[in-house]
């Protein structure tokens, strides 16, 4: 019984030296939060398969997709996929999904075991559907105070944070904490950016 709570509090502490700038949250101000489902995962991966051409009776059925992890997602976030490849050895396909709203989630892997997948290729970014000048556009800058999000065990925690690269959304930059700690992060947005957990 007492295992949960200490990892709880071990967690936390892990977290709040790694963001270092972290207060405590009255529990009015937490977001509910709620876990993906494998239901969630599928209804992503078949939206991009059907834009990608892909026949109704191609399609992955819920029982040929493996997610490997309880994934924490703010309540009601939908997802999107930004890469997915073929893992010859493995004999699936690797889909990596995140939810729309920068912050809603991490980034998070799911599997899809089926033949029809075999001709993707190596794993390569889904284009955005975005104009030129939108893809290009930095969306954080060095020097630029940022937030930073961190999700773990079911605990949301945001911290100030100084950027010290440059990055468009998807890029993974380093950032400063408020104790100076530095540590990477991958750009979710203007001044938005998700912890990497190293």
């Amino acid at each position: 019984m007492l295992e949960i709570p200490f990892r709880a509090a071990i967690t936390g502490c892990v977290l709040s030296l790694l963001l270092a700038a972290c207060r405590p949250v009255a529990a009015s101000e937490l977001e509910p939060l709620a876990r993906v489902t494998v239901e969630q995962a599928r209804a992503a991966v078949v939206a991009e398969l059907r834009l990608r051409g892909m026949a109704e009776n191609e399609l992955p059925r819920i029982e040929d997709v493996e997610l490997g992890l309880a994934v924490p997602a703010r309540t009601g976030s939908s997802l999107r996929v930004s890469s997915v490849c073929w893992d010859a050895e493995a004999q699936r396909a690797r889909f990596r999904l995140e939810c729309r709203a920068a912050g809603a989630c991490l980034p998070f892997l799911v599997y899809v075991r089926s033949a029809s997948h075999a001709q993707a290729a190596s794993c390569q970014a889904v284009p955005e559907r975005h104009s030129r000048a939108q893809v290009s556009a930095p969306a954080v800058r060095a020097g630029q105070t940022a937030t930073a999000v961190m999700l773990a065990s079911g605990i949301r925690m945001t911290a100030a944070v100084t950027c010290l690269d440059r990055g468009a959304r998807g890029e993974i930059v380093r950032v400063r904490g408020g104790e100076g700690r530095i540590f990477r992060a991958r750009v979710a947005g203007p001044a938005l950016v998700e912890a990497v957990i190293e």
